[in-house]
């Protein structure tokens, strides 16, 4: 995770699927559909594709 000078730890992943295996992609719908819709509901930009996601938001502050 990298947010402006913060540069977090990295974990090592003993487990899981390999990227592009076919499963994955269900499994993204079942993992993230939820989080998507939500800020669908909040009128934030999201975009979710296959193992990725985006939220776009803005602000007039912090």
């Amino acid at each position: 995770l990298k947010f402006d000078d913060f540069i977090s730890e990295l974990i090592k992943i003993a487990n899981g699927i390999g990227q592009g295996d076919l499963i994955s992609m269900l499994l993204y719908i079942i993992y993230n559909a939820d989080l998507l819709e939500a800020l669908r509901r909040l009128e934030e930009d999201a975009i979710g594709y296959v193992d990725d996601a985006l939220v776009i938001t803005t602000a007039k502050t912090l």
